[in-house]
């Protein structure tokens, strides 16, 4: 981008170095179709970074990217510094979060520090700001939360935006929390606040804490795959590709102060998606793979499933179009190059 052209957006997309908000910066960073915005990356580096920091590392050659390293939780002055005195940012796309489930339960305060009070450090600054340019200056801000703030559906329907949050684990709370806080800033202030919740997101460069990259790594370095309980419970997973498309949806048509779910439709158990994922594995690299399922203490309360409609955000024109299959092919391959 000509550095004499002024933007037509500046974006803060906070938690930009995670393993979602890195995916996504590197898109639109990329993309044409964004040529002329501007996109800051807002990040405190944590561990699970290491593995997607390498994306933010290119974008740094990038004339319409750059990167602040801060926590949201406790430099709250750099914020009212960037947000509301020099007034840097047009729309906001708050990635930011701890999403360890394991590690909630040894740290649960850890979570309400980094979940809650980031969050609403962020929040603060932009209510700030639109009381500054009374209430008129046109943003838009998308918070991303999670479809476990719905809690357990051991049964019945899938769950709607409108339906009640039962969060379940200390992770999930923190995220139940802050979308109430949410809910009541766009109430009291009006603040043009979008609300995303998904399935699980799956992708490149994911932290392998998480079930699809911690047994893809597993069979790359053969060594055993972990299974709490008896791999029973059931998820929904959506692609990273899939899930930008839908942010970026909800950006562009998304109506204001609504909540979008972002599913899939292809429900599997634990222990399926850790069989399905090393037979792929082992028709990718043609060997057999000496990696054995262990099955390990089930967490403190481990969730059946998450079923979630999303006929609201497909009125808007998304829909999912890599299938698990799929994109388990692609991140295979991905992580045996890498």
């Amino acid at each position: 981008m000509d550095q004499q052209v002024k933007p037509l957006r500046s974006v803060l997309v906070t938690g930009g170095a995670g393993f979602i908000g890195s995916n996504f910066l590197r898109y639109v960073c990329r993309s044409p179709r964004f040529a002329y915005f501007h996109f800051t990356c807002l990040d405190k580096l944590s561990y699970v970074s290491e593995e997607s920091t390498k994306f933010i590392e290119d974008l740094m050659k990038l004339p319409n990217f750059d990167f602040i390293r801060a926590d949201l939780s406790s430099e709250y002055r750099v914020l009212e510094r960037l947000i509301v005195e020099e007034e840097k940012f047009t729309d906001f796309i708050n990635f930011a979060a701890e999403s360890s489930v394991d590690r909630s339960y040894e740290e649960p305060l850890f979570f309400t520090r980094n979940n809650i009070f980031a969050t609403q450090n962020l929040l603060e600054c932009v209510r700030l700001l639109m009381a500054k340019n009374d209430f008129n200056r046109h943003i838009t801000f998308i918070h991303i939360s999670t479809d476990e703030v719905y809690g357990d559906q051991q049964s019945g329907e899938a769950v709607d935006e409108q339906s009640r949050l039962e969060p379940t684990n200390p992770y999930s709370a923190t995220k139940a929390a802050i979308d109430l806080i949410i809910n009541a800033y766009v109430k009291s202030f009006h603040l043009p606040i979008l609300v995303v919740r998904s399935n699980n997101v799956y992708g490149y460069n994911q932290y392998p804490e998480k079930l699809i990259p911690m047994t893809i790594n597993a069979l790359k370095e053969d060594k055993p795959i972990t299974i709490h309980g008896d791999g029973h419970q059931r998820r929904r997973y959506v692609f990273i590709d899939d899930f930008i498309r839908a942010v970026l949806c909800i950006w562009e048509v998304g109506d204001q102060h609504e909540i979008y779910n972002v599913g899939s439709d292809q429900e599997i158990c634990n222990l399926k998606l850790v069989r399905m994922i090393r037979s792929l594995y082992e028709l990718i690299t043609g060997s057999k793979s000496n990696s054995e399922i262990k099955f390990v203490g089930d967490r403190l309360y481990n969730d059946e499933r998450y079923d979630v409609t999303y006929e609201k955000l497909c009125t808007l024109g998304w829909k999912p179009t890599i299938n698990l299959e799929e994109g388990l092919v692609k991140i295979i391959r991905y992580t045996l190059k890498h």
